[in-house]
């Protein structure tokens, strides 16, 4: 089963015992000998702490310590088993690191999502604020033409009384002019009546003094 059955709890006890058992009669052979010689124990208690930091879930320790105890004891009969625990623990490691990577990018695709909400709200906001811009602009290019077409019929109208104004003026200064020349002449013929006058005074005082 391998370290899927340790991880769902589903190892027999028995499946254990013998592994004690054989423990057991390991030490008493090496005690009665005389000689306790760690690599005898090395591949059941490497073996044991590889299962047990699995149970435990500190799976990144587990897996090295499967690791360790692969490149050490390859040819052990508990190889397949722990090669197969091993290979689990590292799919279940590159599953959460997986797992842990999407969450990331869910996250950051939600406060992406996020501020492109906001930046729409923004967007229609300035939208709704550039219409009515827009809508006050264009009261006031109506505006503005009507005021341009009022200008230019008020231009044209007194252009027309200018025009009006001059020929008045034209007709006056010609009136004028005539007026002068009356005037001069006009004096002219009272110079002319009292050089006449100053005449006739010159008789009327010869004419008394003959008398």
């Amino acid at each position: 089963m391998g370290i899927t059955g340790w991880l769902k709890g589903k190892y027999p006890p028995r499946r254990r015992r013998p592994v004690a058992r054989s423990c057991a009669a390991l030490l008493l052979l090496a005690t009665i000998a005389g000689c306790v010689s760690m690599p005898i124990f090395g591949p059941a208690l490497l073996l044991s702490r590889a299962d047990r930091l699995a149970r435990e879930g500190t799976w990144e320790e587990a897996v090295a310590s499967y690791d360790e105890y692969l490149a050490r004891f390859p040819d052990e009969s508990a190889a397949p088993r722990a090669l197969e625990s091993r290979d689990t623990l590292a799919a279940m490691l590159t599953a959460r690191a997986e797992l842990a990577r999407q969450r990331d990018e869910v996250a950051r695709l939600r406060d992406e999502l996020t501020n492109l909400r906001d930046e729409g709200a923004r967007l229609r906001e300035a939208g709704t604020r550039l219409r009515a811009e827009a809508t006050v602009m264009r009261d006031e290019v109506i505006r503005l033409r009507d005021e341009r077409v009022a200008l230019r019929a008020e231009g044209t109208k007194l252009r027309d009384e200018f025009a009006k104004l001059r020929d008045e003026l034209n007709r006056r200064e010609g009136d004028l002019a005539r007026t002068r020349q009356e005037v001069a002449a006009r004096q002219a013929e009272a110079e002319r009546l009292r050089a006449d006058i100053e005449k006739l005074k010159q008789v009327d005082l010869k004419l008394e003094r003959k008398r």
